[in-house]
């Protein structure tokens, strides 16, 4: 059975093509903010499992995270070259969730958008993949 370690894991050492920077246990949390970009974290892990019934175990648990990857500070205000940036980040982190090796004894689901998102309190064009997986 995976543990929420293991899980977590596994997200933080997928290899996203044009990421320069991979943090471990969330983003930074310095007033400089992130430096390297794009910079990808795990946050928000989370996880249910079907009860237990009659001295049996429920099943596989179903674990979830968000692999987030900050692509370009907001500040810079380049909107066409950033939300292009974006979206190709999108097909990139697409790629990389595909051909990763099974974080999870079954095989990876997520969801992806384009959004905003703040470190340290500034913004960055961002890409984040909420990523469910069964172990």
């Amino acid at each position: 059975m995976t543990t929420y370690r293991a899980f977590v894991d596994g997200l933080e050492a997928i290899s996203v093509t044009g990421v320069v920077r991979s943090y471990t246990q969330g983003p930074p949390a310095g007033a400089a903010g992130v430096t390297d970009c794009p910079a990808q974290y795990v946050r928000a892990p989370a996880g249910d499992e079907s009860p237990v019934v009659f001295g049996s175990q429920g099943g596989f648990p179903t674990m979830t995270a968000e692999l987030v990857i900050l692509v370009e500070p907001v500040g810079q205000n380049r909107q066409p070259e950033n939300f292009d940036d974006t979206v190709d980040m999108m097909d990139a982190l697409t790629t990389a969730l595909q051909a990763a090796d099974c974080v999870t004894k079954a095989k990876l689901r997520w969801s992806i958008r384009q959004t905003i998102d703040t470190v340290a309190g500034l913004d960055y064009w961002a890409v984040v993949a909420s990523v469910e997986g069964r172990g």
